[in-house]
């Protein structure tokens, strides 16, 4: 074979370089090899010209050939060990898929416990192909001199060197990202075990109420068949039930707060004390003969237009993709569902290894989800949101905010012919918002039937009350709908002052909050004595049946934390007993709160509110005590919420409808100047204080009706305290303060310390 000229072998290698140089840079080729290209194409390129040119040299010197492979392995096994940034050619790494074979595998370089002896071995095996160059170069001098192993030793100090400060660098992370894991995990579990150290005393607290000899066996017998889920029997004394079992069923309650306690009915005993009592059925035969009109929705805001474009939905789709596509996984973006906040891509995972020969393995659904911090990186957006699967669809859903969100209006919702259709057929409609998809949010409160909303300070909860109070009073007239609103806060719920639909002026003191809803109980058992003289099972069948309707009661709590910081055993009382028995008489109840913590949703009441929405929350824990799942944490404020009804497993993502100030005037004002007949109010009873202010009673200095109660407590103890008489006498802490005040000026027990119990005289 004739040698080619030096000429010639310049020209060859300077069109193969340059052949490598421009192909390199393709997408394929960079992911293989990345950077190692230059060192591997110059090998390439001298190995073709001897096999084309000069045969016999490259057998003699074989060694040579296979010495410059061994070499430029390790530079891409060297460069394999360093991340590549997402927009780069060559891939994970600055070595392609080669330099990650060599350095990395089989170790998963995503996780964070990667320690420093996983980058000594990444350098070993580099070493390791550097040694196997130098013998293959030079045998005979490595063989019989020690300069080989000299040469090798300032080979592995350079590479030290050259990677020590970026080992460094990585190793810091890594501890750095370790500890804050730690402290995440300690956090969360010290909050877990504080959360279930403060379930359990409260639960201990309620079965020694419950077990207490000093209640009265009517008080007993309600207590121990709110417990054993509401079931319609006669157990009795609940000084004779077995503590045992009460702790069974109390143990259960709060692991298992999904399930819903609404199917109850009050005991005979309950029934007869009603009947004692007197409760009157309210009369709404004047205001039947009055023609009621619902106010008109133009009243309400047109939602400005907005909204993002279909470009901008197409490049992100390719974002998507193509990130996702650089760490090797095959996706396609089959469905866009576009909302007014965010945009939902449904992703179709492709297949690993298909071809025609084999059907190969479809790609995992976790390793789409394994790269939420990549996507998010790639579209400039953090608060990403993962459904997987979409219910009712084969896809992986990635829920990416909107650049220009679309304005949500009442208006928007009540225009629907969606929402037209079920306001005719629902019994309390109300409009939430729109969809992921842009399609009209709206449930009906007698079939959720009480709902917990939660959220914090500016996410859009408030917003949220009085649009399903708007939609409401919008739909339904006070023969079909009666309100009553407590606010603690006096400035949400007010507005809503003076409307016909309310049976009781809204209330803001805290105190007497306690007095209406122990007074709601009262009505309710007065309308299961009605339902009982019907001979009918709930409020449907007997509006179906008699002439004179029974309206629906909405009870309306602004902020669940100020009433539990007044009198939290006996608010949750109350509130677990209406839940319980108020589905068949149509009393529902909305309760929202700024701060679900266990102390504030314990899970009783959490047990029976199966409806639940949640805005934007401080943390994942508050997140799982609202919903049972994560979520509501990443949410981005503004109304943007995640809704789960009864009837649904998992929560599904809703802008809020906006309702501003003067809609909310309109809305009150065309109510106010209707006019109509006066509408029975609740009466509210004050026998356990005596009166609204305290009252006077015979008996006793003080006033209180309890006062001989609290003074034969005093005797037999040698201390009191205010919380012995919260706990024995089921009453809440004004109350307690002031029967100590009166027990105090009658000298039975003495003047005590802040904190500490009173000495009995």
């Amino acid at each position: 074979m004739v040698a080619a000229p030096p000429q010639a072998w310049f020209v060859v290698a300077l069109l193969v370089i340059a052949a490598i140089a421009y192909f390199f840079f393709q997408d394929d080729t960079g992911r293989l090899v990345g950077w190692s290209s230059i060192p591997l194409g110059l090998w390439l390129v001298a190995t073709l010209f001897l096999v084309l040119f000069n045969r016999p040299l490259l057998f003699a010197r074989w060694r040579w050939d296979l010495a410059a492979l061994a070499l430029g392995l390790s530079i891409s096994g060297a460069l394999g060990i360093f991340d590549a940034p997402l927009d780069s050619f060559s891939g994970d790494t600055y070595g392609g898929d080669i330099g990650i074979a060599i350095a990395r595998y089989p170790v998963d370089w995503d996780r964070f416990d990667l320690g420093l002896v996983d980058y000594a071995l990444a350098w070993v095996r580099v070493v390791i192909l550097l040694i196997v160059a130098f013998i293959l170069g030079t045998p005979n001098w490595a063989r019989r001199t020690g300069g080989g192993i000299w040469t090798g030793i300032l080979i592995v100090y350079a590479g030290v060197v050259s990677g020590s400060k970026i080992i460094y660098q990585k190793f810091e992370n890594w501890r750095y990202e370790r500890a804050q894991l730690k402290q995440l995990r300690k956090e969360d579990e010290e909050a877990f075990a504080a959360d279930q150290e403060a379930q359990a005393k409260e639960d201990t607290d309620k079965i020694t109420v419950a077990a207490t000899p000093e209640q009265s066996a009517g008080t007993d017998e309600t207590t121990a068949t709110t417990i054993t889920n509401g079931a319609p029997e006669d157990v009795g004394d609940s000084t004779t039930t077995d503590k045992s079992e009460l702790e069974k069923y109390v143990d259960r309650l709060p692991n298992d707060p999904a399930t819903p306690i609404t199917v109850a009915y009050p005991t005979p005993t309950e029934v007869e004390e009603a009947e004692e009592h007197g409760i009157t059925v309210p009369d709404y035969s004047a205001a039947h003969r009055f023609p009621w009109r619902l106010p008109n929705r133009d009243m309400l805001a047109i939602a400005r237009p907005g909204g993002i474009t279909d470009e901008e939905i197409a490049d992100t789709s390719q974002r998507v993709e193509e990130s996702l596509e650089q760490f090797g996984i095959d996706v396609s973006v089959d469905q866009v569902r576009q909302g007014p906040t965010v945009t939902m891509y449904g992703l179709s995972p492709g297949w690993k290894g298909r071809s025609e020969e084999k059907s190969g393995q479809r790609v995992r659904v976790d390793t789409i989800l394994n790269r939420e911090k990549d996507i998010a990186l790639a579209l400039a957006s953090p608060n990403l949101r993962f459904e997987a699967p979409v219910p009712g669809e084969s896809v992986v859903g990635i829920e990416v905010p909107n650049s220009h969100p679309t304005e949500v209006t009442l208006r928007s919702v009540m225009d629907t012919p969606e929402w037209t259709q079920f306001a005719e057929n629902a019994a309390l409609p109300v409009p939430l918002g729109l969809g992921s998809g842009g399609e009209a949010v709206m449930a009906d409160l007698s079939k959720m039937p009480h709902t917990l909303v939660a959220g914090s300070t500016g996410s859009g909860k408030s917003v949220c009350m009085n649009a399903l109070i708007t939609g409401l009073i919008m739909t339904k007239t006070p023969l079909e709908l009666r309100l009553i609103m407590i606010d603690p806060k006096r400035v949400e719920l007010t507005p809503y002052q003076g409307i016909p639909h309310l049976y009781h002026p809204v209330i803001v003191e805290a105190d007497r909050a306690v007095f209406v809803l122990r007074s709601l109980v009262d009505e309710m058992m007065g309308r299961f004595r009605q339902l009982e003289q019907a001979g009918l099972k709930n409020i449907a069948s007997y509006n179906e049946k008699q002439d004179q309707k029974m309206p629906y009661l909405v009870i309306l709590v602004d902020e669940l934390a100020d009433l539990m910081l007044t009198a939290a055993g006996d608010v949750e009382r109350l509130l677990v007993r209406l839940a319980q028995l108020g589905r068949a008489t149509g009393v529902h109840l909305v309760v929202a709160t700024q701060r679900p913590s266990v102390d504030v949703v314990t899970g009783l009441i959490k047990a029976n509110f199966p409806s639940r929405i949640s805005f934007a929350v401080m943390s994942q824990i508050d997140s799982r005590t609202i919903l049972d799942s994560v979520g509501a944490e990443k949410l981005l404020g503004r109304g943007d919420m995640l809704y789960m009804p009864i009837d649904k497993p998992k929560p599904s993502r809703v802008q809020g409808a906006f309702l501003n100030d003067q809609e909310i005037e309109g809305v009150v004002s065309s109510w106010k100047n209707m006019g109509g007949p006066a509408l029975p109010e609740l009466v509210v009873t004050f026998d356990d204080a005596g009166a609204d202010n305290g009252g006077t009673a015979s008996g006793n200095t003080g006033g209180d009706s309890l006062f001989d109660q609290a003074a034969s407590l005093a005797q037999s103890q040698k201390t009191l305290s205010g919380s012995l008489l919260q706990r024995r006498l089921r009453i809440g802490y004004p109350r307690a303060a002031r029967l100590m005040d009166e027990l105090e000026d009658e000298g039975i027990v003495g003047a005590g310390e802040p904190g500490k119990p009173r000495p009995v005289l």
